[in-house]
């Protein structure tokens, strides 16, 4: 009785298929996980938003839950727009110090190096390490009328860097 043997192409084929259907299942597994996580402690009052994961770059989980609005009892989406704030900090921090390494961005620049627009008798004396250890001296400017434009004003600049 003679086997016949599959063509290295074959096998090759079956064992990218094995891997990635596995990879899959893992992705899978850490998903469910990762609902069962937040639905318990949206259960329980200590979560009420929206959550995206992502592995090697690719999303393995996004999902919301709780109220965008418990006044007018709108759910949170996966696409629910929140505002943040302090909260964000150290991921500002992070790709600051990634642009950095990057050479896009130098700790010792000047404010006005980025932002051109921006007052001179400040933004010529601030540096982008003072932004970060917070100790340039701008006052807090949430509470001020058009907090908001001017932070997607920023925002928008960092992104095109």
């Amino acid at each position: 009785m003679r086997r016949t043997l599959l063509p290295n192409r074959l096998w090759l084929c079956i064992a990218i298929i094995l891997l990635a259907s596995q990879h899959e299942a893992i992705a899978q597994d850490h998903a469910a996980k990762i609902q069962e996580v937040l639905a318990l402690a949206q259960k329980y009052r200590q979560f009420n938003g929206s959550a995206l994961v992502a592995e090697n770059g690719k999303v393995i989980y996004k999902g919301a839950f709780g109220q965008a609005n418990i006044e007018w009892d709108i759910p949170n989406t996966p696409d629910t727009k929140f505002r943040l704030g302090s909260i964000t900090k150290q991921f500002t921090a992070t790709v600051i110090l990634q642009l950095v390494e990057q050479g896009k961005i130098k700790l010792d620049a000047k404010l006005t190096d980025y932002l051109p627009e921006y007052r001179k008798d400040t933004g010529d004396k601030v540096t982008i390490h003072h932004l970060l250890t917070h100790t340039s001296g701008i006052p807090s400017y949430t509470s001020q009328p058009g907090s908001l434009r001017t932070s997607a004003a920023i925002r928008t600049r960092l992104m095109s860097l």
